[in-house]
């Protein structure tokens, strides 16, 4: 049998310099990552991501030392074991919270990516998924808030490229928001879809105006309006407007999504699998999701490694509504950790159907990008 005799997690950033991305978080100065590395008893490395949590250098800390310690030895074959443990030992008592679900959730997509290279078998297979192409959207830490001419030559260059859906950033101000996303609608037509993401800056003043650009402009989703504990709000907006609205990125664990499931009030549930539990417990999440007949559309965060967390993850979904492709300008832990892989062709991807996550990791690229401490998102930078 095999065991697990390592668990090692490490924090890495890229500084930004003049090259700020400003969206309703404030201006993102760095992009940050947590890579976890778990190695088996006969030297296989299953990689893991965990979201930084704004703070890398102690998420990194909480995965190794905090997690990671107690899961010595066992066997990496047991993920709903492991998982469980792990769980009630530092999620629902005497734990960090959501902290402590985000460092699982880097330990657990790990243990996905060792277990298939040990058998010798993609994840989506060991999720009972098959191979497909899965339509992509534009995403990540692009599109923020720009003059609209500025967007358009942006959205231009992802049409161009194949896109057919974007994510344009909005919760600047409603009349702002309404401008850009009305700009970018005239330039591109009724053949792009436009999602449109608030990062939870709107507030119940805002839905009239917020409202009347969402329907006039047609988007195709509107994206955390309101805080994650706002359920009440979520609920009341859904019932106002026939715009889906999309939410789950700051939510944690199958717990929070039944009761925004429960409630009514999402259509689309956007939960990341480096933050919400790993591979195992999103795709109990969008499982759910489906029973309300909501569609899956997982929220993908900063390296390669949760790119292909969430390819093979829709590969496995009944539910599967679109990928969440990152084409932020600088991001080397997406371009360069492992090469070009993931490619988004057409504006589609699809899974390698090589063992585990497909990904062949060059450390030397973590190794020239340690971890600076603190925020990533600075208000009014």
């Amino acid at each position: 049998m095999a065991k697990i005799i390592e668990v090692r997690a490490t924090a890495h950033s890229r500084a930004f310099a003049g090259e700020l991305v400003r969206l309703g978080l404030g201006a993102n100065t760095k992009r940050d990552c947590v890579v976890v590395r778990i190695t088996a008893d006969d030297g296989t490395v299953g990689w893991g991501e965990a979201h930084h949590g704004q703070n890398p250098t102690a998420m990194a800390e909480v995965v190794q030392r905090g997690l990671g310690s107690l899961i010595l030895g066992a066997d990496p074959f047991d993920t709903e074991g492991i998982w469980a443990k792990l769980c009630r030992q530092q999620v629902v008592t005497h734990g960090l919270g959501a902290g402590s679900v985000i460092a699982l959730s880097g330990i657990d997509i790990a243990l996905w990516d060792l277990k298939g290279k040990l058998l010798g078998q993609p994840v989506y297979r060991l999720l009972g998924g098959g191979k497909r192409k899965i339509r992509a959207y534009a995403g990540g830490l692009s599109l923020g808030f720009k003059p609209p001419e500025v967007l358009e030559g942006e959205v231009r260059k992802l049409v161009e490229a194949g896109y057919t859906a974007i994510k344009l950033r909005v919760g600047d101000h409603p009349r702002r928001d309404a401008e850009r996303v009305g700009h970018i609608r005239r330039s591109f037509g009724e053949g792009l879809d436009i999602a449109v993401d608030a990062a939870t800056r709107y507030t119940a003043l805002d839905l009239p105006e917020v409202l009347a650009y969402c329907e006039k402009y047609r988007v195709y989703w509107l994206e955390e309006p309101f805080t994650p504990d706002n359920l009440s709000a979520y609920a009341d907006l859904a019932r106002r407007t026939p715009v889906p609205i999309a939410a789950g990125e700051n939510h944690y664990t199958r717990q929070a999504f039944r009761d925004l499931f429960a409630q009514g009030c999402i259509s689309v549930a956007q939960a990341d699998c480096t933050k919400a539990g790993g591979i195992s417990e999103v795709k109990k999440i969008m499982d759910m999701a489906g029973a309300w007949h909501l569609w899956a559309a997982p929220h993908t965060s900063h390296t390669v490694i949760s790119t292909a967390a969430n390819v093979h993850l829709l590969s496995a979904l009944s539910n599967a509504l679109i990928f969440e492709a990152d084409v932020g300008a600088i991001n080397p832990f997406r371009t360069d950790l492992a090469g070009p892989a993931y490619p988004v062709i057409d504006g589609h991807v699809e899974p390698p159907d090589r063992p585990g996550l497909g990904l062949d990791i060059d450390a030397a690229v973590l190794d020239a990008y340690p971890g600076i401490p603190g925020p990533c998102y600075v208000p009014g930078a």
